[in-house]
This record gives C-alpha cells, structure tokens and sequence, in this order.
C-alpha cells in the first residue's frame, strides 16, 4: 500500500512538474526597464548608467557595491594598506573561475587594469584611475602597459598610487574598474557578443534581441551564486518615460529606472510605496563643444549659461526633486564645497542684459544671430526641457534647432565630437568631487564630450592628485572648478534625484546616492502585485 501510495504521489509530481517549474522560473525572472539601447556591455567602453547596470551584473573587480551602493569585498576578501596610504595589497578569494569555468588568474586582473588604461579602448573612466602609479603616462601613451602600478603575487593584487587616495574602495567597486576575461584581449570587437561573452558576475548574457530585449542569467558559477535568488533578468530599453511608467501600471516591468516628473506629485498619491526619490550625485548639464567655431568663444559659451533661467526651468518643467545648478558638483558631495560664480547667483533679468552683451561683443546680434544644433536623446521630457532652453536662449538673440536621436546615436556623437550643444548627464561612481572635475580633463578623451582643453585647469586636477592634505585638496579642487566654470565649456543645468519606480514584489532595493542597484541584492515575491 505504501509502494502504490508513492507511486502515485511520484506520476503527479512528474505530471504537475512543468507547471510548477514554470511558476517558480516566472516567479525569479525580474523585469528591469532602463533609458535605451546599450552601445556596449564592455566595461572599458561602456558609459550610461543603464550599460553599468548591466555590467555589474555580469562582471566584477576587485571591491564590489553592496546592496546600499557602499564598497565591499569582491574578488578580494580583504586588504591592507601601507602606512604612507599609497600602496594597497588585496588578498583574492582562492578558487576564483569564469563563467565558463576556466580560472580565474591574478595575471588577468593586472591585464584587465592595463587594458582599461590603454589609449587604444579610450575608455570613458580612464581618467579616474590616474590615481595609481603612471596611470596617466600609460593611458596617453607617454609609458608602456607594464609601467602601470599594478602588480601580482602569489594570490594577491598590489595597487601603488601617485598620492593617499581615501576614495580607492569606491573606485575599484565602480562598473569601469571590474575585470575582463582574457577574450576581451583576443576579440575586442566581438567578446561581448551572446554565447562569446565570459564573465564573472553574478549573472551571464543569455540573449540580446537589439531594441527588444537582453535577458541575464544566473551564473551558477559565481562565487556566491548560492545566494543569488534570481533566477533570470530581462533588461528592456524604454526611452518614453510616459510608455515606461503605463507598462509599469501593467505590470510590464518590476524596476523602472526614470518616470516623468511631471507626474511626481501624482504618482506618489497613486503609487506611494512604489515611488522611490532619492537625492543623488547626479548633475544634469548641457557639453558645449569647445572646437565647434560657433563656440569656441568663451564670450559665448558664457553667454548661453547666463541666458538659461535654471529656477523657472526646475520648478515648471523638471521638478521630481531636481534643484537648479551653479556648479558641476553638486553641494552632497563629501568634503566639498562647490564654488558659485558672482553673476550666476545674480537675479535672471540682470544675467539676460550681459547675455546679450556678450553676445555682442563676439560679434552677435539682430542681423546676425548666433544660430545652434542643441541635440538630446528622443525622450518626451527631454525635448520639453529643450523646448524651454531654446525659448530663453531666444530672448538673448539665439535661434535654437532641436535634434533628437536614438540613445547610442547620441552618444556616439557625442564621443566623435559631432554636435554643437548636447544635453548629458553625470551621476557619480563614487562619492568625490574629482569624479566629476576630472570627466573635463584634456585628457579624459571618452568623458571630455566639449573637448575642455586647459592646461591651467589640468595642473591643478594634477596638484589635488598629489595633495595628502583632505582640506587643501578641497581648495585646489574648488579653484580648479571655478576655472573650469568661468571658461564655460559645459552649463550645468539641475542637481538630480533619482526617479524609480519599484514594485512591491521586489525585496533588497535600497536607494543610494549613486542610483547602484545589483540584482544579485534583489529578489521577488512568488505572488504579483
């Protein structure tokens, strides 16, 4: 009888098998909108926050970001730092492997380290790593890869640095600082492509349907893949935040990075314990390329940052937490303290009347206007704010044409110089004013879009480097912005909050400042909403 009775439960259980898999797979697939088609999923060439998601859910260094955004150990469980603060020894986790399960050597990592900082991948967060030893010389060329401050032995990672950096954890946590396979070496061009691509994240690209869909899986050779509770991501591109937030209302996507501002006040009555504003390092600003003859007037770069009412911008049109901008840093970031321009803080009326008086004197004026190309990616809210600008640039004499483009269009213009004025944003990967500063260094080729060029303003990111002293460095860097500042080269427009929507199916989300959300951290509830 028990025999029978076993049997039985055994032929149901195969039978309702299916079903249940099929709950229990439906159940830990999480669907996470972001901002637009991703240019790529390498981590050296990558540079919207929606391509660093990605990556940090395929990849890792040797820190990672825990689930608040803060450094935490990676590839590397522990590490010690030298007295002088200028040398750090990361002990690895043994056993370490790929995705594919070959290992995962110290070698590679130095590798990885000199590949980012290779002139040849221009890699957009190059510049941030010129705080370890020769990085600068090796990334423009003036030393060799091997010349790097980066070393292996016997199970660990030597880092040596110019100057005491108290930021390294975060910055060796951040999406451009992870590893890369050896194949990345072999194949640059074609590495990255499903069933090509070796990682050693959390999870493994599955499939990439371009426009569509890219679908992660759970990498069950992780290191601790036993604590990953998702089974699939499905990561789609939604530019129309307004399409994006009626998809979230059906329960399309369970994580939506942006929804209109606009609709803020109203979505927090509707959607209370969905709506997550966090205030963010984040600053949304206009590149003005510097080599473009109708700007490479400083008079008129100047101009056009005078000409924009950011308060009448932020409180008509932005909203959703965004505060105007004086500075490119914002005023959360740590041991800092933005320099604000005298004329900038001047009431609007006041700041039009020298707009136009620049203007003038380089040359402008009713009978020959300054005519500009303001580009920005094809985005509904976008386009109203670029519809604004353009309308208070024309009190000051400009006529403004809009062109909007598909998000790696964009940005690809934006890398190769062709555009005149662009609509971008900045959200750090760490906490430091230099995260933002050096995005504008000469040499910053992936990040520097208005091809700032300013030897004066280089020497001082350069002196900040060197500078052991928290509160001296702070001076040399506020110097150095106000420089940057007066020179115009970008228009800093609005201080952002982050603007997410979560599902209440989704545990393990908590804001951060930097809006880093790993979905190793996340997982969903076995019933909807």
């Amino acid at each position: 009888m028990q025999t029978a009775r076993s049997v039985c439960l055994g032929l149901i259980a195969i039978l309702f098998a299916p079903i249940l898999f099929g709950v229990s797979a439906q159940a830990q697939t999480l669907n996470r909108a972001g901002r637009g088609e991703p240019g790529s999923l390498d981590p050296h060439k990558a540079n919207s926050q929606y391509e660093q998601a990605l990556v940090l859910d395929l990849f890792e260094g040797l820190l990672a970001f825990d689930a608040n955004g803060q450094p935490a150990p990676g590839l590397a469980d522990s590490w010690a730092v030298s007295p002088d603060l200028r040398r750090y020894v990361f002990n690895l986790r043994p056993n370490l492997v790929w995705s594919n399960g070959a290992p995962l050597e110290p070698e590679q990592i130095v590798a990885s380290f000199r590949r980012l900082l290779d002139p040849k991948i221009a890699a957009p967060g190059a510049a941030q790593m010129y705080v370890i030893k020769n990085a600068r010389a090796v990334n423009t060329g003036a030393m060799p890869p091997e010349a790097l401050g980066v070393s292996a032995a016997a199970g660990t990672i030597a880092i040596d640095l110019e100057a005491p950096v108290p930021y390294l954890p975060s910055l060796l946590a951040a999406s451009f600082a992870v590893v890369v396979p050896p194949q990345a070496h072999e194949n640059p061009d074609a590495w990255t492509r499903p069933g090509a691509i070796v990682g050693n994240g959390a999870f493994t690209l599955q499939e990439w349907e371009p426009q569509s869909h890219i679908t992660l899986a759970r990498n069950e050779r992780y290191r601790d893949a036993a604590n990953v509770k998702l089974a699939r991501i499905v990561y789609q591109p939604a530019p129309d935040t307004t399409a994006a937030l009626a998809r979230f209302r059906a329960g399309d996507f369970d994580m939506v990075m942006e929804f209109p501002s606009a609709q803020t006040d109203q979505l927090l009555a509707e959607l209370k314990e969905e709506v997550r504003l966090t205030p963010a390092l984040l600053t949304y600003y206009l590149a003005l390329n510097t080599r473009d003859p109708n700007l490479s007037d400083r008079r008129v770069r100047r101009a056009l940052s005078l000409a924009i009412d950011r308060d009448t911008l932020v409180s008509k049109v932005v909203r959703g937490g965004a505060l105007p901008a004086l500075s490119f840093v914002p005023p959360a970031a740590s041991n800092y303290s933005p320099p604000v321009l005298d004329l900038d803080a001047a009431p609007y009326e006041e700041r039009l009347r020298e707009a136009r008086r620049l203007l003038a004197e380089a040359g402008y004026g009713p009978d020959k206007p300054l005519r500009l190309a303001y580009a920005h990616t094809a985005n509904q809210e976008l386009r109203r704010i670029a519809v604004v600008i353009a309308a208070m640039w024309k009190r000051a004499g400009v006529e403004t044409s809009l062109l909007n483009t598909e998000g790696r269009v964009h940005f690809s213009n934006l890398r190769q110089g062709v555009f005149e004025v662009a609509f971008v944003a900045w959200l750090a990967d760490f906490n430091d004013a230099a995260n933002f500063l050096t995005v504008l260094e000469s040499t910053s080729l992936a990040s520097n879009y208005a091809k700032y060029d300013s030897p004066a303003y280089d020497g001082l990111l350069r002196q900040a480097a060197a500078t052991s002293s928290q509160a001296e460095r702070a001076k040399v860097l506020k110097d150095a912005e106000a420089l940057m500042l007066t020179d115009q080269p970008i228009v800093p427009l609005y201080y952002g909050a982050t603007r997410n929507l979560v599902s209440r199916k989704v545990s393990g989300w908590r804001g951060n400042a930097t809006d880093i959300h790993l979905s190793r951290y996340l997982s969903l509830a076995p019933t909807g909403k």
